[in-house]
């Protein structure tokens, strides 16, 4: 269908937009600090002792940039979370509803969904917006701990786990939203393949026991 196009454009941008920040703007921020890994990329978060040693790397590149009078590593991850990663977010929870959604839409026009699909369909909804939650807060927190202000200040311990809780459900959340849309669309081509299935047996011709002799 024609109109389903737009939500395609969503998902090449969106991917575009991950590899951009996963290629080349991270990459470049850690450059900085000794190329530690942000808390953004690290699927089980960061624990104490690592947020120890990422929030004096930080520090210590801040220093270095204020005698350069450049743009510190901390400023830099702080401008990604209020740009490319502030439209990341919203644009990956549209393109797991739109994918979805476009998986029950596979499924065959004469069949009607049930009851479990309408479920799993409501499900994948619900985790996208669950997902926009935990990456939002996520990036609030990461520039409470690292952002060139809190720099000047002791390591603030008590959001490390917070923010490691953030981090591992935004991943979990993206897990549960692929599991479900791959069970929509497995389930719709499997659906549309048991139909033709049944057509096929059914438009072709019956043998005349006649004709065999």
């Amino acid at each position: 269908m024609k109109w389903v196009w737009p939500g395609w454009l969503l998902c090449g941008l969106t991917l575009f937009l991950l590899v951009y920040m996963a290629a080349f703007e991270a990459p470049g921020i850690s450059a900085k600090i000794g190329d530690m890994r942000l808390p953004d990329a690290v699927f089980t978060g960061y624990d104490l002792d690592d947020a120890r040693r990422l929030h004096a790397a930080f520090t210590a590149e801040l220093a270095e940039a204020q005698t350069q009078g450049r743009q510190s590593a901390s400023a830099a991850y702080v401008s990604m979370h209020a740009g490319s990663d502030l439209l990341f977010p919203p644009m990956m929870a549209a393109s797991v509803v739109f994918l979805a959604f476009a998986g029950l839409n596979a499924r065959d026009r004469n069949s009607v969904a049930p009851l479990s699909v309408k479920i799993t369909l409501g499900i994948a909804f619900a985790v996208a917006f669950i997902y926009l939650g935990f990456d939002y807060v996520e990036n609030a927190v990461a520039d409470a701990l690292f952002g060139p202000p809190s720099l000047t200040l002791p390591l603030n311990t008590d959001l490390v786990p917070v923010l490691k809780v953030l981090t591992i459900g935004k991943y979990l959340a993206l897990a549960v939203a692929a599991v479900l849309i791959l069970t929509l669309w497995v389930g719709a081509l499997w659906t549309r393949r048991g139909r033709r299935l049944d057509e096929t047996q059914v438009d072709a011709p019956s043998r005349d026991p006649g004709q065999a002799q």
